[in-house]
């Protein structure tokens, strides 16, 4: 059995030490046998290192003897069970494939051709970990080409959440478009996404909508649908339109009726504002992997909803709500159904050779309980397998770019 890889997180003011640190972590692993034969470095910084990431990358190739690296630079990054949020921190992991079963891509050099071969037949161009600059226009677009690139479809990664124009590492520091690291058939890679809320009401076909506005849920009004499935009372009979973004979005909004009314109106309107709408295809509602985005305002006198999204390509949705309690259900199911995967494929998590974890900016603070919480949950959920990570400004899993998920890739 090949060895977990060599893996090693360290904060400090000073890049330097934090480097020393980290290396001496990695040097410890290999005078145990891992990491001898490593070919490729993952690599993930705060911004706080971002003027002191070209050196920091120049450091590790040589004192590693590793030349090819992939990463980004974001507010926060995540190792093992710690989550290290705007503070001076770095975590890299070495791992050791075969050199034709990976290839360092970026603007300056393009990925393997999809119907390229290796030597053995099997494809050079399966999957990737992808990195790419927040400010790009179209990344959704973008996403979907570059997986449609891939023989195998399947992506995993994130937009970077730095406050520096230098965002992305990829056998240099890059700024713009997108980079990573693409994987050939040789190299097994298990995911699930966590979407951090749960349905909370049977998934609905789409029956009648156009760009945003969705008219009709299962031949009924779509407003209707909604109001059953969070068990709201009507009170938003009257004509007009409601804005269900956060409640500082609401204060001009006029108070009409009596006192009673208001009470019951600003209830219902309570319970919208904390609603969310996965929007899909059918099978991504079995799978997990349909996207949730924000219900943005209702039509009272059309019934109708509008939502953060374009429905064009969807054909069935689900009311979601997204709090703690759902938020460490999902991700709790997310570990779940990967460990299972990887058990009955692989043999058990000691087949695990290290993990990629990118998680959303907006989920850390509060949301799983915590400092660390979201972390430590995984840990407790997969075991102390090496696992780095970035927190993102949006995150890719297959073709699709997610907003407040948490996507896990384990190499195997």
């Amino acid at each position: 059995m090949n060895d977990p890889f060599p893996w090693a997180h360290a904060t400090h003011p000073d890049w330097r030490m934090s480097t020393a640190l980290c290396l001496a972590q990695i040097e410890q692993a290999c005078r145990r046998g891992a990491g001898a034969r490593a070919t490729l470095g993952l690599l993930y910084l705060t911004d706080h290192y971002a003027d002191a990431a070209a050196g920091i990358l120049a450091t590790l190739r040589e004192r590693t003897g590793v030349t090819h690296w992939v990463g980004a630079i974001g507010v926060g990054i995540v190792a093992g069970a710690a989550e290290y949020i705007d503070e001076p921190a770095m975590a890299l992991m070495l791992a050791d494939f075969a050199p034709g079963d990976f290839q360092v891509f970026s603007g300056k050099s393009p990925p393997p051709a999809r119907d390229a071969r290796l030597p053995d037949g099997r494809r050079a161009a399966w999957t990737a970990l992808l990195h790419a600059d927040a400010s790009t226009p179209d990344m959704a677009g973008i996403v979907r080409d570059m997986a449609g690139k891939l023989a195998g479809g399947r992506l995993f990664g994130g937009l970077s959440s730095s406050r520096h124009a230098s965002t992305q590492i990829a056998d240099e520091i890059l700024a713009g478009g997108l980079s990573g690291v693409v994987l050939s058939e040789n190299v097994a890679v298990a995911g699930r996404v966590s979407q951090g809320c749960q349905p909370i009401g049977p998934v609905h076909r789409i029956t009648a909508a156009q760009g945003r506005l969705l008219s009709k849920l299962d031949d009924e009004p779509a407003l209707d649908v909604l109001l059953h499935d969070i068990g709201a009372p009507d009170t938003l009979s009257a004509p007009g339109i409601v804005d269900t973004r956060p409640p500082r979005a609401m204060a001009g909004e006029p108070n009409n009726g009596p006192p009673a009314a208001r009470g019951e109106r600003a209830a219902t309107v309570q319970m919208l504002q904390g609603t969310f709408v996965g929007i899909g295809k059918g099978e991504a509602f079995v799978r997990g992997d349909y996207l949730v985005r924000p219900l943005i305002g209702v039509d009272a006198r059309r019934r109708a909803l509008a939502l953060a999204a374009e429905l064009d390509a969807a054909d069935h949705v689900a009311f979601c709500r997204r709090d703690r309690q759902a938020a460490q259900a999902d991700l709790v199911r997310a570990c779940t159904e990967l460990r299972d995967a990887i058990e009955r494929g692989h043999g058990g998590m000691q087949a695990v050779r290290g993990m990629v974890y990118i998680s959303c900016l907006g989920r850390t603070g509060t949301l799983f309980g915590g400092p660390s919480a979201e972390m430590q949950l995984i840990r407790k959920q997969l075991g102390e397998v090496p696992l780095i990570g970035l927190f993102a400004n949006g995150e890719i899993c297959n073709d699709k770019l997610y907003w407040y998920t948490g996507v896990l890739a384990a190499f195997l």
